[in-house]
């Protein structure tokens, strides 16, 4: 499973560097599923980050380019994981004694939405290694995240973009229970240069309450 927000990763181009604190860089509170822990992304994440995120798979499905080192990924971490609403999506059983915080495998957040002025409303994103596709996490992590964001920050409604050759997140859309709105053609120059369509959905809070009751 792949980003479906092709603005939630970036490289940095300056070289930023320093300690790799263990120190969270947001304040997000913790998530918990069955098998994840969502929590805020700090600097000793790095390497973990930078394992998943220098994969070229990752970033050409999502539209940001792979990471080159672990300056790029400790820029995403401070700069990019720091603002909005991101998590660092941390499987269980990497939780031990040796690795008290975990091993995130993938990013999931609720960041701004550019095609929309309503602060109501934010889009949600995500990434996740390649190793771990094809298990239900982004899913799992998925409807953790809406939850918080209906609930907690009161969301009116949550929108989700993917490419149209993007089946993989297509499918954690649609298990979300977003509706598709249509799709936004020419939106981006895409890794190869090449332009790039957006499919555009959206989640309201009266359809995700309909959902949740309907369960």
């Amino acid at each position: 499973m792949e980003e479906s927000s092709p603005a939630a990763h970036a490289t940095n181009q300056s070289g930023k560097d320093g300690a790799q604190s263990g120190e969270p860089v947001s304040d997000v509170p913790p998530i918990k599923t069955d098998r994840l822990l969502l929590r805020a992304f700090a600097p000793a994440d790095a390497e973990a980050v930078f394992a998943y995120s220098s994969d070229p798979r990752i970033g050409h499905d999502a539209g940001w380019p792979a990471h080159r080192s672990l300056d790029d990924s400790l820029f995403f971490i401070r700069d990019i994981a720091s603002q909005g609403h991101v998590w660092a999506l941390v499987p269980k059983e990497t939780i031990r004694p040796e690795t008290p915080q975990g091993t995130p495998i993938g990013s999931i957040g609720l960041i701004a939405d550019p095609a929309r002025e309503y602060d109501r409303v934010l889009m949600l994103g995500y990434a996740i290694g390649a190793e771990f596709w094809g298990k239900g996490y982004t899913t799992e992590a998925s409807i953790a995240v809406l939850a918080y964001g209906f609930d907690a920050l009161e969301l009116a409604a949550v929108s989700c973009t993917c490419y149209p050759w993007n089946k993989a997140s297509k499918r954690v859309i649609d298990k979300c229970g977003f509706e598709y709105e249509g799709c936004r053609h020419l939106a981006e120059i895409g890794q190869d240069g090449v332009p790039e369509d957006f499919l555009c959905h959206i989640l309201t809070k009266k359809r995700w309450l309909d959902t949740c009751q309907a369960e």
